[in-house]
């Protein structure tokens, strides 16, 4: 993910000044800066429109992603709009409690609450993006730290580039994506890569030692029921997408899986999917574009690998799900008491004639599921629903994981069925619900969360 450069406005108006604002300025610069982003420091407490223009041509000269604007107190209330005018980029507004009241009465020492939601009803109605983050020094911290990653993943999606190795597969209507909607919205770009060039590739490098790709692609697994020229055909075609990433500068990819790869190439690819995750970038199946970006995202936020997958199963007794897909899940997610098995895969020709695929049921823990799709408007929309992963049993071939869910499965069921949702899934680890419902905020996209 991109770092960012964050630009340090500490505002105040003259009439606000006090003795404890030197002291709060200099310790919540150095908390600031010891987020371990690049920091621009105007240098002073900004008092008067003069302070913030020196500011603003600081901010301009450095490029700054973030604009950080500490309601020390109660400021000038021009300065933060026109400074997000001018630099054109997104505004934390940052408040710090004021002094519990007490009697006998005392003067108002900062008024900051009220400035920031002074400063958020002009940035709201002019559509111009901001985060919000309120507290003591500590408290204010950790909320910055989970704002700065919403806005450093939509600052990585400028720019980023999705491989769509041939396309999406057939029938698939779900895995369609707006090639012009994805680069307007997020300025993501799609490079088009054919299978024949893909394959091609990895028979070029037939025979050639390939000990990096080799390594990746039995990274905590062990060789089941493929052969040995199955498993080095594998590790050939895994260098060949490593190979052809770095040609399209590719950051994550969406592969038609099936049905020509077996054919063309004599094996599946799902566990070659599975390792790219695990050890390149995001990587979905099926030709899912928008399902690639949407691992990104969970990757981002929750700092882990995640599962794509389907909703194969629901329990209306025990109100649980299975989860699953057909051998592509990083081995970094298995369940700790099960080692990987690269084996046959389990659907292709019939079953358990052609590899690769990796079989094993997934950790256990706290998941937070998503969905990025499009709505009947031919916008961007994003579903979202929690549950707890349990310790989950072989119980598919491949790659099943149970997750345990809040509300009635049904009513969650109707509710993904009657809003036309896509089948595909994306499944984090930990609670991001919160880094989700700021992206759609941001990105000004409808969010439904069941």
């Amino acid at each position: 993910m991109k770092t960012l450069k964050l630009g340090y406005l500490p505002l105040c108006k003259g009439s606000w000044v006090n003795d404890r604002l030197d002291k709060e300025l200099k310790d919540s610069l150095a908390a600031l800066k010891g987020l371990g982003y690049e920091v621009v420091d105007c240098g002073k407490l900004i008092i008067s429109d003069t302070d913030a223009d020196e500011a603003c041509a600081l901010f301009d000269k450095s490029n700054i992603d973030v604009l950080v604007v500490h309601h020390l107190a109660f400021p000038l209330g021009a300065i933060t709009p026109s400074l997000a005018r001018r630099l054109g980029v997104p505004v934390i507004l940052w408040s710090t409690p004021e002094q519990p009241y007490r009697t006998p009465a005392y003067r108002l020492e900062a008024n900051s609450f009220c400035a920031s939601n002074m400063t958020a009803n002009h940035l709201w109605r002019v559509n111009h993006p901001f985060a919000f983050v309120y507290g003591t020094i500590d408290q204010a911290m950790a909320e910055m730290k989970e704002e700065l990653k919403v806005f450093a993943s939509i600052k990585q999606l400028k720019g980023f580039r999705v491989g769509s190795v041939g396309g999406r597969v057939p029938g698939f209507f779900t895995s369609t994506f707006n090639e012009m909607l994805l680069r307007e919205k997020f300025g993501v770009e799609v490079e088009n890569i054919t299978m024949l060039e893909l394959v091609d590739t990895a028979r070029s490098l037939k025979g050639k030692d390939l000990p990096e790709a080799r390594r990746d692609v039995l990274d905590n697994a062990k060789q089941g029921d493929i052969t040995d020229e199955e498993l080095n055909l594998a590790v050939e075609l895994y260098a060949a997408f490593c190979q052809l990433r770095k040609k399209y500068r590719i950051d994550a990819w969406a592969v038609r899986c099936w049905p020509e790869f077996s054919d063309l190439y004599g094996i599946g690819v799902c566990h070659l999917l599975g390792c790219l995750t695990g050890h390149e970038c995001a990587t979905a199946c099926e030709g899912d574009v928008y399902g690639a970006i949407a691992m990104t995202l969970g990757e981002n936020f929750s700092d882990s690998k995640t599962f794509f997958a389907d909703l194969v199963i629901f329990d209306e007794k025990d109100n649980s799900g299975i989860f699953w897909h057909c051998g592509a899940a990083p081995t970094c997610l298995s369940h700790p008491d099960f080692k990987p098995c690269i084996r046959k895969h389990p659907v292709i020709d019939g079953g358990g004639k052609k590899g690769v695929a990796v079989e094993f049921p997934l950790k256990p823990g706290k998941v937070t599921i998503c969905r990025l799709g499009e709505n009947r408007d031919g916008d961007f929309r994003l579903m979202m629903f929690s549950g707890e992963a349990v310790d989950t049993k072989q119980c598919l071939r491949s790659n099943p994981l149970k997750v345990m869910f809040k509300g009635n499965v049904r009513e969650l069921i109707n509710k993904i069925v009657y809003n036309g949702f896509e089948h595909h899934y994306v499944v984090s680890y930990g609670d991001i619900a919160h880094h989700l419902r700021e992206f759609a905020r941001i990105m000004n996209i409808e969010l439904l969360e069941f």
